[in-house]
């Protein structure tokens, strides 16, 4: 699927200078009801309203996106780091097991010379002609450098398995913390969690995985986005590339991506993001999943003054943090990034 979507972005026609890029903003209002008993009510009337396409070019950070393919000098800095490792490799210990996904497990390593740590993940690559999906997440991820995104220093492959040293981040999780954050702490955090998107963003990432069990802390909380295995790129000469595919954890995902059809990226970041400040000022969830059949979700749609009464929702009190929810969640994806724009910016100190 990846290599079909870069092959797609390398047909796309545009210039790769321009400084600008364009938005091809489809609004499909389809929310599809996956119990394939027929449409609901609420399926009818987002149908009636029928699909827009708007074409529009936002005031944002200009995209410098990432390069897919990696240059020479890319390969030959990532070839000196880990040969400098190989050579030190018996300074470093390994100390304790971190954790294991999907893709592979992570061990933290310390360096008892220097006392530097590394988290060490190993991934066990799928057979192919092509570069992996998982060494194309290591060239793009090697590129991005901000204080709110976990760097990778450097990686090796050994046939079919993938080494990568990441950045430590040695104080856990947001999905560590079993209960509600006071508003002024949650706020800080999303305004990392923020930071750190638009970063993304303007490097031509989408994450498509933004969940609390991916945003790690360190003893100083920062707050830093890990785990780019779903990422994609969206920007391809100067033209925003259309994402497709079920992806994601399906508590974050847009109502979007639940249709079937094709979606713009950015804006599943920001549903992702509205979703992750309502864990963490409720320690909860607002619905299992973005569609028709699920009650907490239809009444937000229709703005049911009921779904403010639930148990969780009636814990938030700050009304700041509730206009924020709200635009955060906009069922129309347009609106979403509109909103993302025009959000104000809350202090970030890591204190």
């Amino acid at each position: 699927m990846f290599f079909f979507r870069l092959f797609f972005c390398c047909c796309r026609q545009g210039n790769s200078g321009e400084e600008t890029w364009t938005t091809r903003k489809e609004t499909n209002k389809t929310i599809e009801n996956t119990s394939g008993k027929g449409r609901s009510n609420l399926q009818k009337e987002t149908e009636s309203r029928g699909s827009t396409k708007i074409v529009t070019t936002p005031t944002r950070t200009t995209v410098s996106p990432v390069t897919i393919f990696p240059t020479r000098e890319l390969l030959e800095r990532n070839r000196e780091k880990a040969q400098a490792h190989t050579n030190s490799e018996k300074e470093w210990e390994d100390v304790k097991f971190l954790g294991v996904g999907v893709f592979g497990y992570v061990r933290l390593l310390r360096n008892v010379k220097t006392e530097e740590f590394l988290a060490f993940k190993e991934v066990k690559c799928k057979p192919t002609t092509f570069p992996s999906e998982e060494l194309i997440e290591s060239i793009i991820h090697s590129q991005l450098d901000h204080e709110n995104v976990i760097r990778l220093f450097f990686w090796r492959k050994v046939g079919q398995t993938l080494f990568m040293y990441l950045e430590y981040a040695n104080g856990g999780s947001l999905g560590d913390l079993k209960e509600a954050l006071a508003e002024h702490d949650a706020l800080r955090y999303f305004e990392q969690l923020r930071e750190g998107v638009d970063f993304l963003h303007s490097r031509g990432v989408v994450h498509r995985d933004i969940k609390p069990d991916n945003l790690l802390l360190t003893e100083d909380e920062v707050l830093k986005i890990a785990d780019l295995g779903l990422c994609s790129i969206f920007v391809w000469r100067g033209v925003e590339v259309p994402q497709r595919g079920f992806v994601g954890t399906q508590n974050y995902m847009a109502p979007e991506i639940f249709t079937g059809r094709s979606y713009r990226g950015p804006p599943v970041d920001m549903w992702a993001c509205g979703v992750v400040l309502f864990n963490m000022l409720t320690a909860g969830l607002p619905w299992r999943r973005a569609i028709s059949n699920d009650n907490n979700y239809v009444l937000w749609v229709h703005r049911k003054k009921k779904i403010f009464s639930r148990k969780l929702w009636n814990t938030i009190e700050g009304l700041s943090s509730l206009s924020l929810l709200k635009r955060l969640l906009a069922v129309d994806p347009s609106e979403r990034d509109s909103n993302w724009l025009q959000l104000p910016r809350q202090e970030n100190t890591h204190q």
